[in-house]
């Protein structure tokens, strides 16, 4: 009988903790998780936090490193220290995946403070815009970002 998908990924950032640990020295566990010298400057006693918290290995130096420079001095990359998203089985309709990425097309050109803004994609026929239009229009009157695309652009 084969694991089921949350123990597997129990077992993962397991693994993913050992594999830290190990290369890291003075290695002691703490109430929420370890202590070890950082690998990235001198340590007399250890600064480096590690916990692991949701399936992330949260590293933290007191001493002031990055976690991006502890990734390095172990070798390891930042995403080492998460789990990868578990794949689904029915992805999104293609039609919501369109609506996502004109989205992140959007927001990539508004200002800093409109990014954070709800938008709203509203889908017309090229034959008949007028009532798409006409929504979009009323949206953007009560404040919303909206987004008019014709049912045929990509």
């Amino acid at each position: 009988m084969g694991m089921s998908s949350a123990l597997q990924s129990r077992a993962d950032i397991y693994r993913r903790v050992e594999n830290i640990l190990e290369r890291l020295s003075r290695v002691r566990r703490n109430a929420i998780g370890w202590t070890a010298r950082c690998p990235v400057h001198d340590d007399r006693r250890p600064s480096l936090s590690i916990t692991e918290r949701e399936g992330k290995i949260l590293l933290h130096c007191f001493g002031g490193c990055t976690a991006e420079a502890i990734c390095t001095a172990l070798g390891i990359h930042l995403r080492d220290l998460f789990t990868e998203p578990e794949s689904t089985s029915n992805p999104l309709p293609r039609l919501v995946r369109d609506v996502q990425q004109h989205i992140r097309d959007l927001r990539s050109r508004l200002t800093p403070r409109d990014r954070k803004r709800p938008i709203t994609v509203v889908y017309a026929n090229r034959q008949n815009p007028e009532r798409a239009m006409a929504r979009a229009i009323a949206l953007a009157v009560e404040g919303e970002l909206c987004q008019l695309l014709f049912k045929d652009q990509r």
